[in-house]
């Protein structure tokens, strides 16, 4: 029932992108359609977002841990293609006791102001979730609900499809992996949704916060992710960061827990001249928006 249910309802919001985006289709004539593809063109924008942190203490034991995050965003026209990657690690004399890498891709479309529809993949690889992989991809309506000077609130509902490996851990003392059972791939249909919050203390503080939910028969993942930056110039900024994953199901014997990473990195931030915030470019970045 619950499958079925996600499977009504990816159906119920494809039809309604899919009218959506007849009716702006049917409504302009041609001289209008040609008139926006040449606007289109005009206002094509990049933009690009990175972070890099380092930590190494060396005493009766070495440990290591740094982390990479890396994002670009292109708009033209009506339409945004956006992705990242997010890399993790970290080490106790020489025995890996952290290791993530996350991707993701995502295209939307704009239907008005304030409403998209996105299409977007992620894949995520942790060597201490339970799961050897984690990969899926959903499609829906997203919708910015606030958006001023200080404040940005966009909402993404919608319905994919899921695959995972999971994998039963057993750790040493030093919390690296010892040895490990994987089990079958297991694939579902999933809800999916995610909530992006943005505030700007002053134009040197923002707080960021995404949270993504997907929800399928077989478990349910949340990862939640929220940082504190405070910018130096127009290119560069401290952030420090707080990422919560939990996941209800991690199978084969592995109790329920939410992983939990605290960073805290250096930004480095290049975006063409006047790239406007407008949605849903705004946020996808995570970090500041240029004047």
């Amino acid at each position: 029932m619950r499958m079925q249910s996600v499977a009504l309802l990816g159906a119920a919001l494809a039809i309604c992108g899919i009218a959506s985006a007849a009716a702006g289709t049917t409504s302009a004539t041609q001289d209008n359609a040609s008139t926006a593809h040449r606007k289109g063109r005009a206002h094509s924008k990049w933009a690009t977002h990175g972070e890099i942190g380092f930590v190494m203490a060396r005493g009766v034991t070495t440990t290591k841990s740094g982390d990479v995050k890396l994002s670009a965003a292109h708009r033209l026209g009506r339409w945004t293609y956006s992705g990242g990657f997010t890399a993790l690690y970290a080490s106790t004399d020489h025995v890996t006791t952290q290791q993530d890498m996350n991707g993701r891709l995502q295209v939307d479309m704009a239907l008005s102001k304030r409403t998209f529809w996105f299409t977007g993949l992620n894949y995520d690889r942790n060597l201490f979730d339970g799961f050897a992989y984690q990969e899926s991809a959903a499609s829906g309506l997203g919708r910015v609900l606030m958006e001023t000077n200080q404040t940005h609130l966009s909402i993404e509902l919608g319905a994919g499809y899921r695959r995972e490996l999971p994998e039963a851990l057993v750790l040493n003392s030093f919390g690296g992996v010892k040895s490990l059972t994987r089990g079958s791939v297991v694939g579902d249909a999933v809800l999916h949704a995610v909530m992006k919050f943005a505030y700007s203390f002053s134009s040197s503080t923002k707080l960021l916060n995404s949270l993504l939910v997907e929800s399928g028969a077989s478990d349910t993942m949340t990862m939640d992710n929220l940082s504190l930056q405070v910018k130096m110039d127009t290119t560069l900024a401290l952030s420090v960061g707080l990422q919560a994953t939990n996941n209800t199901n991690p199978s084969l014997g592995n109790a329920p827990h939410t992983n939990t990473v605290m960073t805290l990195n250096l930004v480095y931030q290049f975006k063409t001249k006047n790239l406007s915030p407008g949605p849903p470019m705004h946020s996808l970045l995570d970090s500041f928006d240029v004047p």
